[in-house]
């Protein structure tokens, strides 16, 4: 235990923060891409291969990159559900004790562990998703700063392009008989601009929310800890044997906090 608190990073516990959401929001798109080009890629070229036994090998790095991005993702995204500046930071492996593992008993561990198979799920559908992410947290800050800023900008355009950005009612003067003019409109417009500011911090959490449930649901159950010291399947240790100690214990915060 107390080895364990020594490689571990300090972590400052916190409340989720609406800045590092919007962060893992716009990361998931290149991290997406990323995992889907490695397990498109991969699987065209292993599984053909895979008659004449070559590429099986193949397929199964590909199987341990897909799930080493999704295990880093899962810690990223865990580590902000909890309010955590920083992940704990485990040891490397040593990468002189692959003689003690033969690459048959690693190759059988990886084809065989279902989070390999979950991780090729997760870097075929982490594009789409990643693309979602991506837009909402661009859109939705560039739109409520865009309709706070409206008083300036109708400003802007009538005093250098002569335009009146706020030309249409709305319909305003049908419904309540108001008769506003177009420098007026702008100034509503612009406290419907701060109104939408002061929630985007609630929405930012809320769809960080959505993205850390998605990444629970794919990552699949912890794997269960082994006794075995060396903490790899069959005895030492290999330079990509599958780590029993992976994710932290975090599952009690599976159940993902309601909205905002």
């Amino acid at each position: 235990m107390r080895a364990t608190k020594r490689e571990s990073v300090v972590v400052f516990m916190r409340k989720p923060s609406a800045l590092q959401a919007w962060k893992m929001l716009v990361l998931s798109l290149p991290k997406g891409i990323a995992a889907f080009v490695i397990a498109v890629a991969g699987l065209s070229v292993s599984l053909p291969l895979s008659v004449f036994l070559i590429g099986v090998p193949l397929l199964a790095g590909t199987l341990v990159l897909c799930r080493t991005i999704m295990v880093g993702e899962l810690r990223y995204a865990s580590a902000w559900l909890q309010g955590k500046e920083h992940t704990a930071v485990s040891a490397p492996p040593d990468p002189t004790a692959g003689e003690q593992q033969g690459w048959r008993s690693w190759l059988m561990s990886v084809l065989k562990d279902g989070r390999s198979y979950r991780g090729i799920l997760f870097g075929i559908i982490q594009l789409p998703i990643g693309i979602a992410a991506f837009t909402f947290a661009i859109v939705l800050p560039i739109t409520a700063f865009a309709v706070l800023l409206s008083p300036i900008a109708y400003e802007v355009s009538m005093r250098l392009f002569d335009f009146n950005l706020f030309s249409s009612t709305w319909g305003l003067d049908r419904l309540l008989d108001w008769n506003l003019t177009p420098a007026q409109r702008s100034w509503i417009a612009g406290g419907v601009g701060v109104v939408f500011a002061l929630l985007l911090p609630l929405l930012l959490k809320g769809l960080g929310r959505w993205y850390v449930a998605w990444i629970l649901s794919v990552s699949g159950p912890e794997p269960v800890r082994r006794s075995n010291p060396e903490g790899t399947y069959t005895g030492g240790k290999f330079a990509f044997a599958m780590e029993t100690n992976e994710v932290e214990s975090f599952h009690s915060e599976r159940g993902v906090p309601p909205f905002g």
